[in-house]
C-alpha cells in the first residue's frame, strides 16, 4: 500500500499518453488509487470505469523458439496486476510499450490511442 502512495513515477512514456488521452477530449485521472487504496492504475478513465496501465519492458518477456521469431509475453506479475485490477474495474487496458512506440507523429499516437480506447467502448467526443 505504501508503494501506490509514495513510491509513484511517471515515464515520459506514461505522461504522454495520459496527455494523448487528455487530448482526444475524454475525462482521466493519473496515478488513481483504487476504492480500497491497495492497487494504482496508470490512467483511469473516469467517466468509463476504464482503467489503463502503460506497459514497459518490465512487465515482459521475450521467449524464443528453434524456428520461430522471439515472442513477447507478459509477465507473470502483470498478468496478476491485470487480473486483480479486473476485479476492481470494468476494463483494463494494457497499453505495452513497444506499441506505444511505434507511431511517430502526434496524429498517429491520436489514432493508436483513439483505437485501443474504442476496441474496450470507449467513445471519443466529437468522432464520428
Amino acid at each position: 500500500m505504501r508503494n501506490v502512495r509514495d513510491d509513484v513515477t511517471m515515464s515520459n512514456d506514461h505522461k504522454q499518453l495520459a496527455s494523448t488521452i487528455g487530448n482526444l477530449g475524454v475525462p482521466y485521472e493519473v496515478e488513481c488509487l483504487a476504492d480500497d487504496g491497495i492497487f494504482s492504475v496508470d490512467v483511469f478513465l473516469t467517466d468509463a470505469d476504464v482503467a489503463i496501465e502503460f506497459d514497459g519492458p518490465t512487465h515482459f518477456i521475450n521467449t524464443y523458439d528453434s524456428d520461430a521469431a522471439p515472442r513477447t509475453t507478459k509477465t507473470t506479475k502483470t498478468e496478476m496486476r491485470d487480473m486483480f485490477l479486473l476485479r476492481r474495474y470494468r476494463t483494463v487496458l494494457s497499453v505495452p510499450h513497444f506499441e506505444l512506440d511505434v507511431p511517430r507523429g502526434s496524429a498517429e499516437k491520436r489514432a493508436y490511442v483513439a483505437a485501443k480506447l474504442g476496441a474496450v467502448g470507449v467513445s471519443i467526443p466529437g468522432s464520428t
